[in-house]
């Protein structure tokens, strides 16, 4: 039916989907991955994430016809949605069904743009009406579109074909590190995120099937071994934020895109630089190695957990008139046909019980045989549950870093020196130091800037001073005499000193700060402000801690569309966390301590995980 959908260009142009922007989330996401990078501690056991299909349904003969006992006055139009990568193959199906009472319209669009249409959270986009039958490529969208309220699909779908998720690796790069003699586990990928000695990728999992996938069973991974403990739950899921924070530094648009850019973006080698591990569909892998690239892939099966079978299930809507339900079922009995089977394999798809035929060879980079498959998602949540927390993981930020400089944060910390000095650190020095290894953590597009507070001795005439050393803005723009703002703010960070005789003007500073942010408020980002300090506020600041809840308060009650988050990471010991987290409580955020600079990353990742709701 003309109109439904743009057209179907190729696999390299395919419908977009769902943007994956989440404004107004619960916590400063990106400012509080500064020194996060300092804590992950990756875990064992695992979840699978299906649904449990009855993939014995009878597979009726090419020839079904509504029109076998007589004649229609007019062809029924049945409308199909499948996944863009099964659409050429479902198509020539349709294509070929010899029902003139039945004319079979397939159209290609991403599984995440006709579930947010159903649930009525599509923004624009090419869905523009619900299909009739919806073959997304999981039965992961279907679970969140029941989440988001959808009443309208048919219980129960049954796949047309299957293929594995995989970890899709350069040839050269497995060769190197033991393929295929070594297994590689989601294990081995979570270790990586810790070292980085493999640069990953992953598509966009707001839109796409294997990028969802991958971080529903990272999730699985990580939160799986903490069991119903729940001080091992809270620290399962600070490491799962920090492993979603460094995933979002690259992301695709999609699984196509991803691919098209492996040949001048990909690693050639071991050690080579470029992409050298990201999720994907078997069928991809094979499909790719066809055109016989100059670095062919391979597909790595997570064997320590099991990996998820992507399922291309059968969805029929439950609104369909008597037709268009007999349509539904007839073109479901062909899909399921010797012929159309066949057709699915030779696109390098498994039929829905996992066997393996056509282009699926060790020849093009997979293993035919059925992959170990984890236990299945009984609750049907999970997939949900691991998207909410990347959406609020991995928006962009936009705020202040608010760095102490007063006489006490250059007292030094027992047991930590300089390297290669060895030279006792101050508590400034570690806090700088714990920023520097954050900042990569913030993509391009986040807005950042640095501020300095201090406040001055009484015979100076007292009052706090804040210093702007970097202007807030995006990360990628120059800075003076800076190519970019994350240059100004490397060079800031690593010569920032104490100001001597100087006390702490804590209260002055987080009102001006919050001001600054709230004037240009971005929505669809984290609109926050971080502060590192002391903790311990010397009174020489114009109002009292009462008084800045109050101001605070009216600015939020003023302002109820636009949420400025404040965090406080207070450093030593003494300080007064309850007068703290009256404070970030007025402005949305948390107040964290940690006992020496040392244990920076985990109070931040702590603080940030603390405000997240996995279900």
């Amino acid at each position: 039916m003309a109109g439904r959908h743009r057209s179907y260009e190729g696999p390299g142009n395919t419908p977009r989907g769902r943007g994956g922007g989440s404004g107004g989330s619960s916590f400063p996401t990106g400012l509080v991955a500064i020194g996060a990078v300092l804590v992950l501690a990756a875990g064992g056991g695992y979840v699978y994430y299906t649904k449990k299909h009855d993939t014995t349904a009878t597979a009726g003969n090419s020839g079904t016809s509504s029109a076998a006992n007589g004649s229609c006055a007019a062809p029924t139009t049945l409308n199909v949605d499948a996944n863009p990568d099964v659409y050429t193959a479902v198509k020539a199906v349709a294509d070929g069904m010899a029902d003139p009472c039945v004319h079979v319209n397939v159209s290609s669009a991403e599984a995440s743009a006709v579930e947010a249409f159903l649930a009525g959270s599509a923004k624009g986009g090419d869905v523009t009406s619900a299909p009739d039958v919806w073959i997304p490529d999981s039965s992961m969208w279907i679970d969140i579109a029941h989440t988001g309220g959808v009443k309208s699909l048919a219980a129960n779908p049954a796949p047309v074909a299957t293929s594995p998720l995989v970890i899709g690796m350069p040839k050269p790069v497995a060769a190197a590190a033991g393929w295929p003699a070594k297994p590689f586990g989601w294990a081995d990928l979570l270790a990586n995120f810790k070292t980085t000695k493999l640069q990953t990728a992953v598509p966009d999992p707001t839109t796409s099937g294997p990028g969802l996938a991958a971080i529903t069973m990272l999730r699985a991974a990580v939160l799986g071994p903490a069991g119903t403990d729940k001080a091992k739950q809270s620290q399962a899921l600070q490491n799962l934020t920090l492993v979603y924070r460094v995933m979002s530094t690259s992301v695709s648009s999609s699984m196509s895109a991803l691919l098209t850019g492996l040949p001048t973006q990909g690693a050639t080698a071991a050690g080579a630089g470029g992409i050298a591990a990201f999720p994907s569909t078997e069928q991809k892998i094979a499909a790719y190695n066809t055109a016989s690239p100059a670095t062919p892939l391979v597909a790595l099966y997570p064997s320590d957990m099991g990996t998820m079978m992507m399922d291309y299930p059968y969805t029929i809507s439950s609104t369909l008139d008597a037709a268009h339900a007999k349509a539904a079922a007839d073109f479901q009995t062909l899909l399921h046909s010797p012929a159309a089977v066949n057709t699915l394999q030779k696109a390098g798809f498994r039929d829905p019980k996992g066997a393996a035929a056509g282009i699926l060879t060790s020849a093009n980079g997979v293993n035919p045989a059925v992959p170990a498959l984890a236990p299945a998602d009984t609750t049907h949540t999970a997939a949900g549950s691991a998207l909410s927390v990347w959406k609020v993981t991995s928006e962009q930020t936009r705020g202040l870093v608010v760095m102490d400089v007063s006489g006490s944060m250059g007292l030094t910390v027992d047991g930590q020196v300089d390297p290669n000095t060895h030279t006792p650190l101050s508590r400034l020095q570690i806090t700088a130091a714990a920023c520097l290894t954050g900042l990569p953590l913030f993509g391009d597009s986040s807005q950042l800037g640095l501020w300095t507070f201090t406040t001055k001795n009484t015979a100076d005439g007292g009052g706090t001073v804040h210093k702007e050393l970097v202007p807030m803005g995006p990360l990628s723009a120059p800075v003076g005499a800076f190519p970019s703002r994350r240059a100004a703010l490397n060079a800031a960070l690593g010569q920032l000193s104490i100001q001597p005789g100087s006390r702490n003007g804590l209260y002055d500073t987080i009102l001006d700060a919050y001001q600054t942010v709230l004037t240009g408020w971005a929505p669809n980002e984290s609109n926050a402000i971080v502060v590192f300090t002391d903790g311990k506020d010397d009174g020489l600041n114009s109002m009292s801690a009462d008084q800045l809840i109050t101001k605070l308060n009216a600015l939020k009650a003023a302002n109820p569309n636009h949420p400025v988050r404040v965090m406080i990471v207070a450093l030593g010991s003494g300080v007064d966390l309850t007068t703290l987290s009256k404070i970030t409580g007025a402005a949305n955020g948390q107040a964290l301590h940690a006992d020496t600079p040392a244990d920076i990353g985990s109070a931040v990742i702590a603080g940030f995980a603390g405000r997240l709701s996995d279900q």
